[in-house]
């Protein structure tokens, strides 16, 4: 199950997560300036979308960074727990207490919304177990000056009373992240979050020990224990303690390092309060002359409906970026302080760059971010050679980055209500199988769905799952419309693969990371717009979801590696000792989004201040990335799975891999190679495919 334990996020190399969200939690990508409202439109992020990840969002935002030291791991503690305990017999209790849902239930109306008193039945229950948290945090103690041996290291694993210490602190991150999503301004949810940042604190510095002691042993110690086939089942787990080259820091550090983490997570609790609260949106008049508040929705549709001609779009456009053009140096203060603070925090682990340290806490090779970025820039002209068809089809004279959703025939998907989307998720996922379905359905029907918009609910949509004791929790925020379905099968993609991960892995390995997770996701949009493409009504019906899916990888692969850039550059301007100025990263990111859209396209200057409103950039280091390289990876495994049935076996086996092996070994489980270069064809002989589809029919 997924009882990780803050002993291992000390015991476990990489437990320091810079800007990373908390680990089972996955938010959904940040969608282009001017593309489909689904998925985040535009990246307006709440408070609830730091977590969501990756490992992920913004419930725990700021309580996620306040521990942010020790959250990657997880650990127990007490004697060689016997077999009537421990890590599997409880993974066991908690796998027997699942609902099984019958297609009869399926059935009837769903769930919609999230009930926080499944977790906590009031206040008083959650603060009690705030108080014990607090109280049993230097239980750990007990192992100090011990763990020099197997039987001290396994006994400190599968330790029963620091496994339910682990249980109560996965119970409340999820129960202060579903607070805040709701509603972030809401009392008890701020004091929730207070109490659960405080017991935390004291949680994660009770551990300080666990690494510098075991690493002080010499490397030969070291490979002989952790070679011990006692410690086999968490092997993995292990790895990076047989590092020779690992940075180890003092119990004093990591305790500082924990302390100043809370003080630091202001920064992204400023960016986010000051984005999402204070900066308020404008009134925008209709051509019809009534007004309204330029709202995400109320921005997605008027960039998607074909009622405002290019002249009112661009006004828009325009009002948009005006938003927060005026604060363009407030908001690059707060990137810099975010920003120079990962990057002390590398230097301080003994890395030469941020990326480097990034990419050693998630066991990938850093030039992997650059393989996917050169791929990203070979998709580019024949993504210009998309826009110059769509331009041609919609008689546009002048074509802006703001026209590019527009509808250019006239199919127009039907309003759907909630039940039915799920239902064409549904009957698209099937292809991945009946085990697959039915983890499907008992998660979709389970109540742990939250649907629909509200006045105070966070944007966006994400899955979380903390702890392997429950069924994993999804976020919506449904519109009402058939497109939202893609959503809807990205997001349960998510929830899918923590399930599988949680009933077939041990604690230590149920928490698949961002750079796995968002294959699963994405694999399942894959399907999905396949499924669609495969049953359209008519010819347009036909092209449009051809251009949807060609807008798919638009926004996961060419704008994710556009914003990987921009970020990039920005670390490397503050790791070279310069300053970040609001001047210089205008006209950085003007350049490259000019770059992305091509000649047809047009893109003005003010566009250039777009950078501001990823709140990824803020929350998450080195993130975005990891969508693009998911989308590809996922076309593979779909191209496979689609020509071989055998290869849906080989993925469901990924899926319930969980975290138990290096991202890349994972990956190869489903048969795809992350460092072969025909993986990255496979994607790009699909997406020139749909392109030539589109241009052809």
């Amino acid at each position: 199950m997924r009882k990780m334990k803050r002993i291992m996020a000390a015991l476990l190399a990489g437990a320091v997560l810079v800007s990373g969200s908390f680990p089972g939690a996955f938010p959904c990508r940040v969608m282009a300036a001017e593309s489909e409202q689904d998925l985040r439109p535009a990246a307006e992020y709440n408070l609830g979308d730091i977590l969501n990840d990756p490992e992920l969002s913004g419930a725990l935002k700021e309580l996620i960074v306040g521990f942010l030291t020790a959250l990657a791991g997880s650990g127990d503690d007490e004697a060689a727990v016997g077999p009537e305990t421990g890590p599997d017999v409880q993974k066991e209790e908690a796998d027997a207490q699942r609902p099984e849902k019958t297609e009869e239930e399926f059935a009837g109306p769903l769930p919609t919304e999230w009930d926080p008193t499944e977790l906590y039945a009031d206040e008083d229950a959650f603060n009690a177990e705030m108080d014990y948290l607090s109280e049993h945090a230097y239980d750990v103690e007990k192992y100090r000056g011990t763990l020099n041996n197997v039987d001290a290291i396994l006994a400190i694993t599968e330790d029963e009373e620091i496994l339910e210490l682990d249980s109560i602190y996965y119970r409340a991150a999820m129960y202060t992240q579903m607070l805040t999503s709701l509603d972030a301004s809401d009392p008890w949810a701020k004091q929730a979050l207070a109490r659960f940042q405080e017991a935390s604190a004291r949680y994660m510095m009770g551990s300080a020990f666990v690494e510098p002691e075991i690493m002080a042993l010499p490397l030969s110690e070291r490979e002989k224990i952790f070679s011990d086939e006692r410690l086999e089942p968490y092997a993995w787990s292990y790895h990076k303690y047989v590092d020779p080259d690992r940075v180890t820091l003092s119990e004093e550090t990591i305790q500082a390092e924990t302390l100043l983490d809370q003080a630091m997570s202001h920064i992204q609790s400023a960016y986010s309060v000051f984005d999402n609260v204070d900066n308020k949106r404008p009134e925008i008049t209709y051509p019809d002359g009534t007004t309204g508040t330029l709202t995400d929705a109320a921005y997605s549709n008027i960039m998607q409906s074909n009622e405002y001609d290019h002249d009112f779009r661009r006004e828009a456009n325009i009002l948009r970026a005006s938003i927060r053009e005026p604060y363009q140096n407030t908001y690059a203060e707060l990137l810099a302080g975010e920003m120079k603070r990962n990057w002390a925090e590398a230097q301080l682990h003994g890395y030469d760059s941020t990326l480097e340290y990034i990419s050693a806490r998630d066991d990938l090779d850093p030039e992997l971010f650059y393989q996917i970025i050169e791929f990203s820039h070979s998709l580019m002209p024949k993504l210009h050679e998309y826009f110059a068809a769509q331009k041609e089809m919609l008689g546009l004279e002048e074509m802006g980055s703001y026209d590019i959703s527009i509808p250019f025939n006239e199919y127009e998907p039907p309003e759907m209500p909630y039940e039915d989307c799920v239902k064409l998720g549904r009957e698209a996922v099937k292809f991945w199988g009946d085990e697959y379905i039915d983890r499907f359905d008992s998660i979709i029907t389970s109540g742990h769905i939250d649907v629909y918009p509200s006045d105070t609910k966070d944007t966006g949509a994400y899955e979380m799952q903390y702890g392997g004791e429950t069924l994993p929790y999804v976020m919506f925020n449904f519109d009402g419309l058939m497109d939202y379905t893609s959503t809807i099968v990205h997001e349960m993609g998510h929830a899918v693969y923590s399930e599988f991960s949680a009933e077939n892995q041990n604690m230590y390995y149920s928490m698949p990371g961002s750079y796995n997770q968002e294959v699963a996701s994405t694999a399942n949009e894959l399907i999905f717009f396949k499924y669609l493409i495969d049953n359209a009504s008519d010819e347009d019906e036909k092209k449009y979801w051809i251009a949807r899916e060609i807008t798919l990888f638009f926004n996961t692969i060419i704008w994710q590696c556009v914003l990987a850039e921009f970020e990039d550059y920005c670390y490397k301007t503050i790791e070279a000792g310069n300053a970040l100025s609001a001047e210089a990263m205008n006209e950085k990111f003007y350049e490259l989004i000019k770059n992305m859209y091509g000649e047809d396209i047009l893109v003005e200057p003010y566009i250039g201040i777009d950078w501001a409103r990823i709140s990824h950039f803020y929350i998450y280091c080195y993130y975005v990335y990891k969508y693009a390289t998911s989308l590809t990876f996922a076309t593979a495994i779909c191209n496979k799975a689609l020509e071989d049935e055998g290869e849906k076996e080989n993925y469901l086996e990924y899926l319930k891999a969980g975290d138990s092996a290096s991202p890349e070994d994972l990956l190869r489980i489903a048969g795809v190679d992350p460092s072969d270069p025909a993986t990255y064809e496979t994607a790009k002989d699909y997406f020139e495919d749909l392109v030539d589809q589109f241009v052809e029919q």
